[in-house]
């Protein structure tokens, strides 16, 4: 965790709180806005070398949230010519984003064009630019604001542009050209303030009929009916697309960093474990996924499931704080929602996966298929999760853990895939041999049995950290009858326990399921019928009226049957 609020702060800016530049000069403004821990943000804007000092700012107020709190902007006039430097640090070393608020900076000139912006460093962050006069005209292309893959069909062109100029624009011409060839025009009568947005839509759609890959230029030009404007490097902007050649179903990955030794980490899970079961995640036919990487901190940060694997994935996401989740490669925000939304978003990469066992060695192979032409570097990621298992030892209030990263096969950096183009497959086999028992910070060992864990594959951009599909497949021990297959994966928990036990186990159908206590003397002093499903279950009995002692816990289901014997300790 951070360091405590700071008792006392001090704010200092230098600098004019607007500026009127005299000729030759142009307007510079710094908009700083903190995440939640102010105290820890300064910053200088200087000349070449540090000198003049033009302007500076904080350390700011802490605040008792996380969120994004913009403080006073700093404006100035700087000349022509002159080169500035810009430097902000963070003194705690973890920057302005995320884990405490999305905070940021940026410096504009004259109130249009930006010149600097971030907020994601570590201990500090620099740039430099050279000051410019703002133009008379100057109309730009922002962005267009388009899909970067989509199924084949009518597609409409729109985006933001902008007034960099002094002058208001009245009128200018859109046009959008495909590959290269022929632009679609359109005058667009519109008024444009000077350092104002606008919104466009293009009056003929594009017809992209044919899937494949396309380049997407939009081009602004004719402003207020004269030729070329002030500034013509700002007047187009390209989009590379793709065509996919069908859609499928998203499976939603969510990733947690968190430990067993972290309070707000078990405060965080007790609302979310819940939301994740509701969810049937990890369950086959589930559209939601999830890994859970168990950290070897905070003090005394001795989580047993802590392994290499996870910390590698600690390092490739930049995670500085626990609890800390990702969906679909994207930092965690309101959770329902985020998981909702993104599972609405269509997929064109879809994952097939399969598993062999020789004894305790697994090898996985997992196909992937590419309905879309995807530029960039992707990697096939592939974790063997255990279920749940119960950890008495935690140092906080959480002693069951679900959904945690035992392996990543065949190692945490994953595998490249080099056929991510439309129609394209490629074949994966990973293997590892499993331990079963005797889990330790370090080692990839199970806390239970194998068929307690299930297989989460996904695919990522390796650079943006983007997931494009998620898949998962429970794991059932090969070459069992159905009821050793019962038996094995019946885990009852905690045991001794002091009235509410966790009963978890795997069907292969939807089903009956009868689940029996007997005392010593052999007689039943307990019976519960429940409505199960397929796959993974888990339920909570209540055996707290009965006297401490040992019983034997019988589940019969499908026509099979399973027993453990409980020890209750009130």
């Amino acid at each position: 965790m951070k360091k405590a609020l700071l008792l006392s702060l001090a704010v200092m800016a230098l600098g004019r709180a607007s500026a009127q530049c005299p000729v030759g000069q142009s307007e510079i403004t710094v908009a700083v806005s903190t995440d939640a821990y102010g105290s820890e943000t300064t910053w200088e804007i200087t000349g070449p070398g540090g000198s003049p000092v033009y302007g500076s700012g904080g350390p700011y107020a802490n605040q008792t949230s996380a969120g994004a709190f913009p403080q006073t902007p700093v404006t100035f006039c700087a000349p022509v010519g002159t080169t500035l430097e810009f430097t902000i640090e963070d003194s705690y070393g973890d920057g302005m984003c995320c884990a405490y608020g999305e905070g940021g900076y940026t410096v504009t000139m004259n109130g249009c064009n930006v010149a600097l912006s971030g907020g994601e460093f570590a201990d500090d962050e620099t740039g430099s630019f050279t000051v410019v006069a703002q133009p008379t005209t100057d109309l730009g292309v922002i962005s267009i604001e388009i899909d970067p893959v989509f199924v084949a069909g009518s597609q409409t062109i729109t985006g933001q542009l902008k007034n960099y100029g002094s002058t208001a624009i009245t009128s200018f011409t859109l046009s959008y050209s495909v590959n290269g060839g022929a632009p679609v025009s359109q005058t667009i009568t519109a008024p444009i303030a000077a350092c104002a947005t606008y919104t466009y839509t293009h009056g003929t759609p594009w017809n992209a009929s044919t899937p494949g890959a396309y380049d997407l230029m939009v081009t602004v030009s004719g402003v207020n009916g004269g030729g070329a404007d002030d500034d013509a490097t700002n007047d187009s902007e390209t989009a590379s697309v793709s065509v996919a050649t069908q859609v499928v179903q998203r499976t939603v990955l969510i990733e947690e960093f968190t430990s067993s030794t972290c309070p707000p980490c078990a405060s965080f899970n007790e609302d979310f474990d819940p939301l994740l079961n509701s969810l049937n995640t990890n369950v086959a036919g589930s559209n939601v996924a999830a890994v859970k990487y168990q950290m070897n901190w905070p003090a005394p940060g001795n989580d047993p499931s802590y392994n290499p694997d996870g910390n590698a994935r600690k390092t490739y996401y930049g995670v500085s704080g626990i609890p800390d989740g990702w969906i679909d490669g994207i930092d965690m925000g309101d959770v329902t929602t985020q998981i909702t939304e993104a599972g609405t978003i269509p997929a064109f990469v879809d994952i097939d996966l399969s598993y062999s066992l020789a004894g305790m060695n697994m090898t996985v192979t997992a196909e992937v298929s590419s309905y879309a032409n995807f530029s960039g570097n992707y990697k096939l990621h592939i974790a063997a999760t255990e279920d749940f298992y119960a950890y008495a030892a935690s140092t906080t209030s959480q002693d069951e853990y679900h959904y945690a990263q035992r392996k990543m096969l065949p190692n945490a950096q994953g595998t490249t895939l080099t056929n991510m183009t439309a129609g394209g497959t490629q074949t994966v086999t990973a293997s590892h041999t499993f331990v079963e028992g005797s889990p330790a910070q370090g080692n990839y060992n199970l806390w239970g049995i194998l068929n307690n864990t299930t297989l989460v594959a996904f695919v990522q951009n390796n650079t943006t950290k983007e997931i494009l599909q998620a898949q998962v497949l429970n794991v059932g021990i090969v070459g069992m009858n159905e009821e050793n297959a019962l038996a094995n994966s019946l885990i009852v928990f905690p045991n001794p326990s002091n009235g509410l036990v966790n009963v978890a186990y795997t069907t292969a159908a939807s089903t009956q399921a009868t689940f029996q206590v007997r005392n010593v003397l052999g007689e039943v002093v307990m019976s519960v019928n429940q409505s199960i499903g397929a796959g993974a279950q888990r339920q909570t009995l209540d055996m707290g009226a009965l006297s401490n002692g040992m019983y034997e816990l019988t589940i019969t289901a499908d026509g099979l049957r399973a027993s453990r014997k409980v020890s209750l300790n009130k």
